[in-house]
C-alpha cells in the first residue's frame, strides 16, 4: 500500500497545522460569541413581560390574537384574512401570533370606519396607558 493510500484510510495520523487549528477555534469562539449574544436579546425580550403580563419585545407592546379578538371585538376569521393578506404584519412566538401595537394603529387608522368605534376608542386609551407604563420603566 503506497503513502497516499495510508493517508485517505487514516487522515488522522497526520498532525493538525497550527494556523488552522488556531483559524478553527477563533471561527467556533465568534459562532459562540454571537450565540450568546443572540440569547442574551431573548432574555432581555422576556424580562420585557411588566407587572401585568403584558408582553413587549424590543420596547413595542406587542399582542396576541385573542387580545386583538376581544379588544377590537373583530371576529378571528378577519384577523387572520388581514395577518393573511399582509394587511396586519406578525410574527410567531411559541407557535402564536404576535402583533406589533404600531402595527395594529396602522391598521386601525386604516380599517377603524368598519371597526366597532367603542372598542377602538377603549383599545387606544389601554395603548396610551401602556405606553405612560412603558415610559416609567
Amino acid at each position: 500500500m503506497n503513502e497516499t493510500a495510508q493517508k485517505q484510510e487514516n487522515p488522522q495520523s497526520e498532525p493538525l497545522d497550527k494556523d488552522f487549528f488556531l483559524d478553527c477555534m477563533r471561527s467556533v469562539v465568534k459562532k459562540m460569541q454571537k450565540q450568546e449574544q443572540m440569547i442574551q436579546i431573548l432574555v432581555d425580550d422576556l424580562k420585557m413581560r411588566n407587572h401585568e403580563g403584558l408582553l413587549f419585545l424590543r420596547g413595542e407592546r406587542m399582542y396576541s390574537t385573542q387580545e386583538l379578538v376581544n379588544s377590537l371585538r373583530i371576529c378571528r376569521k378577519t384577523l387572520t384574512r388581514y395577518r393573511n393578506t399582509g394587511e396586519l404584519p406578525y410574527i410567531i412566538l411559541r407557535n402564536s401570533a404576535y402583533y406589533k401595537e404600531s402595527d395594529v394603529e396602522k391598521l386601525i387608522t386604516r380599517y377603524g370606519n368598519r371597526l366597532d368605534k367603542k372598542a377602538v376608542a377603549e383599545f387606544l386609551a389601554n395603548m396610551n396607558k401602556n405606553g405612560d407604563i412603558l415610559a416609567n420603566r
